[in-house]
C-alpha cells in the first residue's frame, strides 16, 4: 500500500492556518512561525544537523493543545514532529516546512511517595525527573545524559545506570496518557487499553503523543563514581581486566568503556566510567580493584555524589551544538579483537579527519539478566537477552563531512556486529538514509517477532501514518 506524501504548511489554505493559530490563547500557548520571536530557539536541537525550518511550532502548555495540534496535522496530512529534548540526530523531532509540537513547557513532575510512583509530563527532561524523585530518596531508570527528553528515550526502551538492577525504562512505565492520531485521549496501563500500553513500551514514536508518563520509583542512596583514563598502550590490559570484572560483577555496579581522545592534547585514551550503587568509597575500591591493576591512570576522579549528579558527568561530551550522529550495536561478549579493531579505526579516522576528533565509542557493560528475565512478547521492546550496548557517537562541524563521518560510523558498527545478531536499538537507528525507510529487514532487527503485531496495531490506531518520524511502522 502506498501512502501520500506529507504536506507542508505552505500547501494549506492560509485561512485555515490562521484559524488554527487563533484557536489558541496566545497569552499562554505560543504558535510560532519564522518571523516570530522565539522561533529560532524553538527549532534548536541537540545536533545542528537535525535542525529544520518548521512551518509552525506549537509550544503546548496543556493537554488540549496536543489534541488540537494532532487533529490539525492529521486532517491536513501534514508533516508532523514532536519535540521534547530534541536529541534525535536523524531529525525525527524536526520538520522541514511542516508542524512541530514542542512539549518542553509540559514538564511538571510529581512524586507519590506512598505508591512509589513518579508522574512526569511528556515534555520533562530526565534531569527534572531525577531531581524531583531525589527529594524523596527515590529514582527511576532514565538515560545517562540529564538533558535527554523523557519521551523519545522512554518509548524506545531506555538504558541507564540502574538498568542492571531495575531493567529498562520501558520496564518501569506503569502507565501513560496518550493522544493518538484520531485526537483521542487514552489512559494506558496493564489493565486499560492494554494493547497500546504494550506497544508504547518499545515502539518508538509510532502511536501517539504522550502527555504524561507514570514511572515506578525505587529507593536510591548516594552513589560513588570513578572516572579513569588510561593511555592507549593499556588497551589490552584494560579489556582483560574488564572481562575479569564481568565474570564476578553484581547488579549494583557498572562499567562504561570508552574509546576517545583526552583534551587538551587529544591523545587516544581509554576512559572508564565506574559506577557503584553504594555510598561507600571502600566498597567502590573493592568492586573495581581489578581495574586498578592495569596500572596508574593518567586521570582519576572518584567522588561520592547524589544520584542526579551522575547523569551530568558526560555533559562536556554531550552538550548541544555541532553536528552529531549516533549508531549502535549489540554484542554478546566483550571481544578484545573487536575492541582493538574499533580502536584502530577510531585513531586512524580521527588522525585523517581532525574535525571528528571529539567523536567516541562507548561500550555500556550492563548486566542484562534483568532485561532477559522478561519475556520478549511482554512489551514491544524485543531483544530480551544478555547483551552489551555500544554507542558510536560521531561529532563533527561541517556539512561537507556528513557522509564521510557516517561511513566511518557504519564501518565501526560492522566491526561489532560480528559479535552479535544485528539486533538494533530503535533510539539509535539512523533513519536519515533512504535504505532505511520502509526497510522491512531492518525493522525486524528492531522488533523481531513483535513487528507483525505492531503493524496490526498501527493499522488500527494510525492507518494514515501520521506519526511518520524515526523508525516508522507502516501497516
Amino acid at each position: 500500500m502506498s501512502y501520500p506524501q506529507k504536506k507542508l504548511i505552505k500547501d494549506i489554505d492560509p485561512n485555515e492556518v490562521q484559524k488554527f493559530k487563533e484557536s489558541f490563547d496566545n497569552n499562554i500557548t505560543k504558535v510560532l512561525t519564522e518571523v516570530d520571536e522565539g522561533y529560532e530557539e524553538s527549532i534548536t536541537r541537540w545536533a545542528d544537523n537535525s535542525i529544520r525550518k518548521a512551518g509552525i511550532v506549537v509550544q503546548a502548555t496543556c493537554l488540549d493543545d496536543i489534541v488540537k495540534t494532532v487533529n490539525f496535522a492529521n486532517k491536513n496530512n501534514l508533516d508532523f514532529a514532536v519535540c521534547c529534548g530534541g536529541h534525535s540526530t536523524s531529525g525525527s523531532s524536526s520538520s522541514e516546512g511542516g508542524i512541530v509540537l514542542n512539549m518542553r513547557k509540559l514538564n511538571k513532575v510529581r512524586v507519590d511517595t506512598g505508591k512509589k510512583l513518579i508522574y512526569a509530563q511528556g515534555g520533562a527532561l530526565f534531569g527534572e525527573v531525577d531531581s524531583e524523585a531525589w527529594k524523596y530518596g527515590l529514582a527511576t531508570v532514565g538515560g545517562i545524559v540529564h538533558h535527554t527528553g523523557i519521551g523519545g528515550l522512554s518509548l524506545g526502551g531506555g538504558f541507564g545506570y540502574l538498568t542492571s538492577k531495575h531493567g529498562l525504562t520501558v520496564d518501569n512505565i506503569m502507565g501513560a496518557t496518550i493522544v493518538t492520531a484520531d485526537g483521542e485521549v487514552r489512559e494506558l496501563s496493564a489493565n486499560k487499553n492494554e494493547e497500546l500500553f504494550w506497544a508504547i513500551r518499545g515502539c518508538g514514536i509510532n502511536f501517539g503523543v504522550v502527555y504524561e508518563f507514570i514511572f515506578k520509583a525505587h529507593e536510591q542512596k548516594e552513589i560513588v563514581v570513578g572516572l579513569l583514563a588510561f593511555p592507549a598502550e593499556k588497551l589490552d590490559s584494560a579489556v582483560e581486566a574488564t572481562n575479569t570484572w564481568l565474570r564476578n560483577r553484581g547488579i549494583d555496579e557498572n562499567i562504561t568503556f570508552i574509546i576517545n581522545r583526552l583534551p587538551p592534547e587529544n591523545k587516544p585514551t581509554i576512559k572508564l566510567v565506574l559506577f557503584s550503587n553504594d555510598p561507600s568509597e571502600q566498597v567502590f575500591r573493592k568492586k573495581f580493584s581489578i581495574i586498578y591493576e592495569c596500572g596508574e591512570p593518567i586521570f582519576e576522579k572518584v567522588e561520592r555524589m547524589p544520584y542526579p549528579k551522575l547523569n551530568m558527568l558526560l555533559d562536556e561530551s554531550s552538550n548541544y551544538g555541532i553536528r552529531k550522529a549516533v549508531l549502535s550495536a549489540q554484542v554478546d561478549h566483550f571481544n578484545i579483537s573487536s575492541v582493538r579493531e574499533a580502536y584502530d579505526s577510531f585513531v586512524n579516522f580521527t588522525n585523517e579527519h581532525p574535525e571528528a576528533t571529539y567523536s567516541f565509542i562507548a561500550i555500556d557493560l550492563i548486566d542484562g539478566k534483568k532485561i532477559a528475565s522478561i519475556p520478549s512478547d511482554s512489551t514491544a521492546f524485543h531483544p530480551r537477552k544478555q547483551f552489551y550496548n555500544i554507542a558510536i557517537i560521531q561529532r563533527w562541524n561541517t556539512k561537507h563531512y556528513d557522509k564521510i563521518v557516517y561511513n566511518w560510523g557504519k564501518n565501526v558498527q560492522s566491526i561489532f556486529n560480528k559479535d552479535g545478531d544485528k539486533s538494533l536499538y530503535v533510539n539509535f537507528m539512523d533513519t536519515t538514509t533512504e535504505h532505511v525507510y520502509k526497510n522491512e529487514e531492518m525493522l525486524k532487527n528492531v522488533w523481531g517477532k513483535n513487528y507483525e503485531k505492531l503493524k496490526e496495531l498501527k493499522r488500527k490506531y494510525d492507518p494514515n501514518v501520521l506519526f511518520r518520524k524515526g523508525a516508522v511502522i507502516f501497516p
